[in-house]
């Protein structure tokens, strides 16, 4: 039996613990909205309450909207999986890593698929593999031309990443990195459009998704969470910029499938609500079938080594999203086959074909990832449904 007060009290108990300062949650069931609820402050020192229309950075939530762009692609034939990514970015040729100090070949081109599974060995900054400093450089240039108000573009910065040595064989491990920033790049080759504009002709906008994008327009910046550092008595706004999000109120250069989207808990139901139900709300984004592909797990047992997060564990990876194969593993309730992702500011979608439910919570806490409220919070409903 469905019971909105206890659901209501699961979030008001980590807000009110001091654990998270605001949140703001979105159950869809057979893509009606089942339930919709928001607690505490987006702007604590203003006493501005979050909202379920709150605007948050959804970091790495962005993936999901990237893998769906991805098997939009597939499903129209533009894609093949297998297709050497050097076909739309030449400058990924004649790939190489580097192993005390030498560089060697790779043993194979990085595919498409090397992407979608986080094996191309295309790191994130900071990465502890050897050779990671060409990368490093080259996101620091990146992060230098935003500052300066003249960002290079997501096809220029992903030919400066295909300059770069990958961090291991290619399909050797799982790591992850820059891949989905480089498959923006491949969406902008493959139908000659930016790839916010495809996001929106192609998702945002058949979905009525009206607040999501790569930033915020000056009306609407009331809407935008504070991002904290920490939370309770301990937090405070976050002082430095990830990722190289800066100016929030212009449309940037550079477009990150990998962090870069600005949405609300609102919104992002529409998507979920849209992969629980074969691809369709409102509009058809994608087929049941390409639905079925995306949850499917896409790792080899070499390549599972490395996929050894705590917020990983009972799920198989692919399509920039996490594919769940055991609830006593996890400790989540959820059907197998469940899937999404979460983002570095907590913004976190799992998205359940079998049961026809989407659960969306959001919140904005620096390096929050998969949160406990999150995963009390979804056990919660499934024990209702």
């Amino acid at each position: 039996m469905f019971n909105e007060a206890a659901l209501k009290s699961t979030i008001d108990r980590f807000i009110e613990s001091g654990a998270e300062t605001g949140a703001a949650a979105v159950v869809m069931k057979d893509g009606q909205e089942l339930f919709k609820y928001s607690s505490g402050l987006m702007d604590a020192e203003k006493d501005k309450p979050f909202t379920p229309d709150t605007i948050c950075r959804a970091f790495s939530c962005s993936k999901v909207v990237t893998g769906t762009a991805a098997m939009q692609l597939l499903e129209r034939g533009l894609i093949d999986i297998d297709n050497p990514i050097e076909w739309y970015i030449p400058e990924f040729a004649n790939a190489v890593y580097i192993r005390e100090g030498k560089e060697i070949a790779a043993s194979r081109p990085i595919k498409i698929r090397d992407l979608l599974n986080m094996t191309s060995g295309i790191a994130y900054p900071g990465d502890g593999h050897e050779g990671v400093e060409k990368l490093n450089n080259a996101w620091g240039e990146l992060d230098q031309s935003c500052k300066n108000g003249k960002s290079i573009g997501t096809m220029e910065f992903a030919k400066l990443l295909g300059k770069c040595p990958i961090m291991f064989d290619t399909g050797a491990e799982w790591m992850y990195g820059s891949s989905a920033d480089v498959f923006g790049a491949v969406v902008e080759a493959v139908t000659g459009k930016r790839y916010g504009e495809y996001l929106k002709e192609n998702i945002f906008d058949p979905l009525g998704m009206n607040d999501t994008a790569f930033f915020v327009p000056k009306e609407k910046l009331d809407r935008l969470a504070v991002l904290y550092d920490g939370a309770g008595a301990n937090k405070k706004p976050l002082e430095w910029v990830n990722l190289c999000i800066y100016d929030v109120t212009e449309e940037p250069a550079f477009q990150s499938g990998g962090a870069g989207l600005f949405s609300t808990a609102s919104d992002f139901s529409k998507l979920g609500a849209a992969l629980s139900c074969g691809g369709y709300l409102d509009a058809q984004i994608l087929s049941r079938k390409a639905i079925d592909f995306m949850r499917t797990n896409g790792l080899n047992d070499a390549q599972r080594k490395s996929f050894n997060w705590d917020s990983c564990r009972g799920f198989g990876y692919a399509n920039f999203v996490r594919t769940h194969e055991q609830p006593n593993v996890s400790g989540l309730l959820a059907s197998k086959g469940a899937f999404g992702w979460d983002g570095w500011s907590g913004t976190y979608i799992l998205n359940d074909p079998d049961e026809s439910l989407a659960v969306i919570l959001f919140v904005q806490r620096a390096g929050a990832g998969t949160t406990a409220l999150s995963r009390a919070f979804v056990n919660h409903v499934y024990s209702m449904i």
